[in-house]
C-alpha cells in the first residue's frame, strides 16, 4: 500500500524527529501484534497520535503565520489607519487564535506522546496512561524527574515551562483560548521635530502587550521551533541512551 506523508514546514526538525519517533515505538507492542490486541490502553496507539498531533499543530502554526502576513499585506487602509474593518479584525484575530493555541499544542502533545514513552521504557513509573486525560506537560516533567532524573529530556522539559519565550505563548494562548480576544492599538507620540507611531496587540489580563507587525508570529514560531527542535533532539538522545543500555 502507497503511503503519503505530511509536507511539513523546512523549519521543522523532521528527519531527528522521524528518527525519534521510529526508535521510540521499538518500547511498545509491534503493530498488528497478539500483544498490541490485548494492550488495553492502546500505549503504541496513544504515543503514535500524540507524535503525529506533534507535526500537525507545528504545520498549524506555520499556516496561521503565513495567512497573518498575507492579511497584512492586502490590508484596507482604514483598517491600517483607523482599526475599523471589523471584518479585517476577525480574520486577524482568527490566525491570532489558531496560532497560540497549535503552539501550545505542540508542547502539550509532545509531553503527551513521551508520557507513553516513559511508561514504555518503566510502566510503573507513569501509571496516569490508565487515565490519559489526567497527563499534562506538568505531570509529564514530574514523572521524568521521579524516573529519569539525569536525563537530558528530563533536564529540557524542566528549563522549558521557565522560559520566558515559552510562559508567553502559554498565557497568550490561555487568554484568548477561554476568556477574550486581544485587539491591535494604536498609539502616537509627537514632538517638534519627530512623530513615533507604535502599534501593539493588547490582551487584557496580561501583563505584555506584544508588538505588532507583520513578524508578530514569525517571532514566536521561531521561538517554538528552537525550543521544539530541542526537545525532539534530547528524546532522540534518550531512547538511544535507553537501547544502548538494554
Amino acid at each position: 500500500m502507497a503511503y503519503q506523508d505530511i509536507e511539513m514546514p523546512t523549519t521543522f526538525p523532521q528527519e531527528i524527529f522521524q528518527a525519534f519517533g521510529q526508535k521510540a515505538a521499538r518500547f511498545f507492542p509491534e503493530l498488528l501484534s497478539d500483544e498490541m490486541l490485548r494492550d488495553r490502553l492502546e500505549t503504541r496507539t496513544q504515543f503514535d497520535r500524540a507524535w503525529q498531533a506533534v507535526r500537525y499543530r507545528y504545520r498549524g502554526c506555520f499556516e496561521s503565520n503565513e495567512q497573518f502576513k498575507a492579511l497584512l499585506a492586502t490590508a484596507s487602509e482604514i483598517w491600517k489607519e483607523w482599526n475599523t474593518d471589523e471584518e479585517m479584525n476577525y480574520k486577524v484575530e482568527q490566525c491570532l487564535y489558531q496560532f497560540f493555541l497549535s503552539g501550545l499544542s505542540v508542547f502539550d502533545s509532545l509531553a503527551f506522546c513521551l508520557y507513553f514513552l516513559g511508561g514504555g521504557v518503566r510502566a510503573e513509573a507513569f501509571p496516569l496512561r490508565e487515565k490519559p486525560k489526567s497527563i499534562t506537560l506538568d505531570v509529564t516533567i514530574r514523572a521524568y524527574q521521579d524516573a529519569f532524573l539525569d536525563a537530558l529530556i528530563t533536564v529540557r522539559l524542566a528549563e522549558l515551562v521557565g522560559k520566558r519565550e515559552f510562559k508567553t505563548i502559554r498565557t497568550v494562548r490561555n487568554l484568548i483560548a477561554h476568556r477574550v480576544s486581544g485587539r491591535r492599538h494604536i498609539r502616537g507620540y509627537s514632538t517638534r521635530e519627530t512623530h513615533t507611531r507604535e502599534e501593539r496587540w493588547y490582551l487584557p489580563g496580561s501583563d505584555d502587550a506584544l508588538i505588532f507587525d507583520e513578524e508578530l508570529l514569525q517571532r514566536h514560531l521561531d521561538d517554538i521551533t528552537s525550543m521544539v527542535t530541542a526537545l525532539i533532539t534530547s528524546g532522540l538522545d534518550f531512547v538511544n541512551a535507553i537501547e544502548k543500555a538494554a
